[in-house]
């Protein structure tokens, strides 16, 4: 446990420099509350997010569905904003690091929000 909380916030612990989120992006493992929970959020492998340049995303695949919205990305900061067209409790706020091709998200907000860690994949 503790080891698994030490690799997910090593890469909050170095300076953010030019992180360009936009893409195709695959979820690769959801945690809450320090519990891998990926096979619940994911059972299908095939969930993704598209973040745009104009600052849209498309996010879809099952259990969950299609959604779409606008995002805000400060990278001084690190804090993404996730405006959903599915209504304000959709929308998430979000710490952003990145290694390579690998993202890493922690919530933020509320303690709902901060009991998720997730980890997307750049899609090649």
């Amino acid at each position: 446990m503790i080891a698994h909380f030490l690799f997910f916030l090593l890469p909050f612990l170095s300076p953010a420099t030019d992180i360009d989120i936009t893409g195709t992006w695959e979820l690769h493992k959801v945690i809450q509350y320090g519990r891998e929970v990926t096979p619940q959020h994911n059972p299908y492998k095939e969930r993704y997010l598209i973040l745009r340049e104009d600052n849209t995303f498309e996010s879809g695949g099952r259990p969950y569905g299609k959604n779409t919205g606008t995002y805000t990305f400060d990278t001084s900061d690190r804090i993404l904003f996730m405006d959903s067209d599915a209504g304000p409790e959709d929308d998430s706020k979000w710490l952003v690091d990145m290694r390579g091709d690998t993202m890493y998200w922690k919530g933020i907000g509320t303690e709902w929000a901060e009991s998720f860690e997730m980890i997307q994949v750049r899609k090649k």
